[in-house]
């Protein structure tokens, strides 16, 4: 069908539905406010009359706004009052949603905060949707990393509830994350599973946002026409629900079709629409995007004048509400007006505004786990005992559950009370020997260091220092011939390169740096010597002031050699950034480099310097995730715990 009458029919259907259903979505509404304004006459109870306010609210928020308020606000000062814990959770939620749907989006971090610290006086379904919420908040953020953990956080909720409706708003929110992350494969997979449980449900307010996003999808994968249907059909759905904030979204989005498509006009008409019904609401998020989008399609037509005018009010609402996003792309229009108009230094400045704001959006994504993962791998030969012993203490620890619930069914014998002396002093026995085993597990960490650092002074001292002597002598005795012996020269080569291989055997045991001056400054050194022009390496750091202990730096400090190796031998790379951070209970280590990447798989990927690192990591009872990608360059992000 072709693209333009498809539109015009769709739009018609769109038309008759709405008038036809409308009224009747009204009365019913205005009917369920009357029955609970109703109760609310009729009851004294504190706690009754707080919910039926928050009822009220929920009932309203999308209908009249200030009423909505209203409600909410009698049941926030009921709050001060002797109301109980499940009524000042919900009431919470119901905050964080309207602080929220104002894009104050400080003070919903703020909220969500304390409720996290009431999560168990809040039902799962509501603690739900204040993850959904303030993973939303992060979006409008431009912090899209931390919003799809949080809202993966209301996905494992969901599934350990058995929510299945809770999904689907969890699912359409991460949609919409990788959508901004222009990842549209991963976006149209959550999308469609957002859609299905909608459909299986009949959610309808979902099945219209999910089918909103889609329409994005669609347009960026190049289906015209299968957008503009999923745009009018969740437009039909939104106005059936008098829900104007999607309507508005959805009007910008074809818009956004139409300009993809090279029809401006059109695009104009649309992005108009949006900007004002979201005007009429004071929804700025949508006001903002919308005249930044008008401002393009003005520099498009050559109306420069309107296209600044446009870009500037949309840049004062994002600065005011710190949506990076929009700021960002507020400054490239900018530049891409100021070029069509021929003004090339205020083109550059725009352009290195946009620049600032790009790079600070991706750093801000690195410096975020979008989720982290445990990982369990073998240990290296030097301490496998050391884990072998914590295996033992874990089975120990199992024979003594099994015991105590024998003793426990044997208590109530005379011939039981009798056994329950002989498997006291077994119990007594097995924890002695289990704290024994774990004194033992610290002893045999700590003479390993305290052996590696012995024999490294040693090399260095002894071995090292009988070297240097010898070649010191040769050199006297050259020194004095007339002409020197070829056999000895070639010996005092032989004897320089063999102090060098002891010096250096001696450092990779232990390194002096390490031990004299600490962790970032034997990373330092490290890195100095490399002779590598290709190769740029950058060190971080934040927190290190005052030295950690001891065994955790020398693994750190080993797990940050490995990778690097791994860099210079296989990576290929030309930037090798090294990020280390130090917090009041965790070591923070972040790796990156820009080099060919692999195909990394937690089960099949069994290079020795990978496994190292691993073992290292668990050791010390860190976490690790590696992130890469042929071609993409690799990532290492540990974290290591201080207690």
């Amino acid at each position: 069908m072709n693209f333009d009458l498809m539109h015009k029919w769709a739009f018609i259907l769109v038309v008759i539905s709405f008038l036809s259903g409308f009224g009747i979505e009204i009365f019913g509404q205005e009917k369920i406010v009357d029955s609970l304004c109703n109760q609310l006459s009729k009851t004294e109870n504190i706690n009754e009359i707080a919910i039926l306010h928050l009822q009220l609210y929920k009932k309203q928020i999308r209908r009249n706004k200030d009423s909505a308020s209203l409600h909410l606000q009698k049941a926030i000062n009921l709050n001060k009052k002797q109301v109980n814990d499940s009524v000042k959770a919900k009431t919470l939620v119901y905050r964080i949603e309207n602080l929220l749907h104002s894009d104050k989006y400080d003070s919903v971090f703020f909220y969500a905060d304390k409720a996290i610290t009431m999560k168990e006086s809040i039902k799962p379904n509501l603690m739900i949707d204040m993850y959904s919420m303030l993973g939303t908040a992060f979006y409008y953020k431009s912090e899209y990393a931390k919003a799809i953990e949080t809202h993966l956080k209301a996905e494992k909720l969901s599934d350990e509830n058995e929510i299945e409706e809770g999904k689907a708003r969890v699912y359409n929110n991460i949609g919409i994350a990788y959508i901004k992350l222009k990842n549209w494969r991963k976006a149209e997979e959550y999308m469609n599973k957002s859609l299905k449980i909608c459909i299986q449900f009949n959610i309808k307010r979902g099945i219209s946002y999910t089918l909103g996003n889609l329409g994005i999808i669609y347009k960026n994968l190049d289906k015209p026409d299968k957008a503009i249907a999923a745009y009018i059909e969740s437009i039909k759905i939104c106005k059936e629900l008098n829900d104007k904030r999607a309507v508005a979204r959805n009007y910008e989005n074809i818009g956004a079709l139409y300009e993809f498509k090279e029809d401006l006009n059109k695009a104009l008409q649309y992005y108009l629409s949006s900007f004002r019904m979201a005007e009429s609401m004071e929804n700025k998020s949508t006001m903002a995007s919308a005249l930044h989008n008008i401002g393009n399609i003005y520099s498009k037509q050559g109306k420069f004048l309107s296209s600044d005018k446009n870009f500037q009010k949309s840049l004062a609402i994002a600065m005011n509400l710190n949506n990076k996003d929009v700021i960002r792309d507020n400054y490239m229009g900018l530049s891409v007006m100021y070029e069509a108009k021929g003004d090339v230094s205020r083109a550059l400045m725009n352009r290195k505004l946009y620049e600032n704001w790009k790079d600070s959006i991706v750093n801000e994504s690195h410096l975020r786990a979008v989720s982290e993962f445990e990982i369990k791998y073998e240990t290296e030969k030097k301490e496998k005992d050391i884990l072998s012993l914590s295996a033992i203490k874990l089975k120990n620890e199992a024979a003594l559950e099994k015991q105590q619930s024998r003793i426990k069914n044997l208590s109530l014998s005379l011939l039981g009370l009798a056994l329950l002396f002989g498997l006291a002093f077994i119990i007594f026995r097995q924890r002695s020997n289990n704290k024994k085993q774990q004194e033992l597990i610290v002893a045999i960490t700590d003479t390993q260091i305290e052996e590696r650092k012995r024999i490294a002074q040693d090399l260095h001292d002894g071995v090292g220092g009988s070297l240097a002597l010898a070649k010191n002598k040769l050199e006297t005795l050259l020194s004095s011939e007339n002409e020197k012996s070829k056999k000895v020269t070639e010996f005092l080569d032989t004897l320089s390169q063999t102090s060098d291989q002891i010096r250096q055997i001696s450092h990779n045991m232990m390194p002096g740096e390490l031990v004299k001056f600490g962790l970032v400054s034997a990373v330092q050194t490290t890195i100095d010597q490399f002779d590598d022009n290709n190769l740029k390496t950058h060190l971080y750091t934040h927190g290190l002031e005052k030295r950690i202990d001891q065994a955790k730096e020398i693994h750190t400090f080993r797990i940050i050699q490995e990778i690097i190796q791994n860099v210079i031998k296989h990576a290929r790379a030309n930037t090798l950034n090294i990020h280390l951070n130090k917090y009041t209970k965790k070591l923070s280590l972040l790796i990156e480099d820009d080099g060919i990447g692999f195909t990394y798989n937690t089960i099949t990927t069994q290079g020795i310097g990978i496994k190292n690192i691993k073992n290292r990591v668990n050791y010390l009872n860190g976490k690790l995730s590696i992130d890469s990608d042929m071609g993409k360059g690799t990532t290492f992000n540990i974290e290591i715990p201080l207690a």
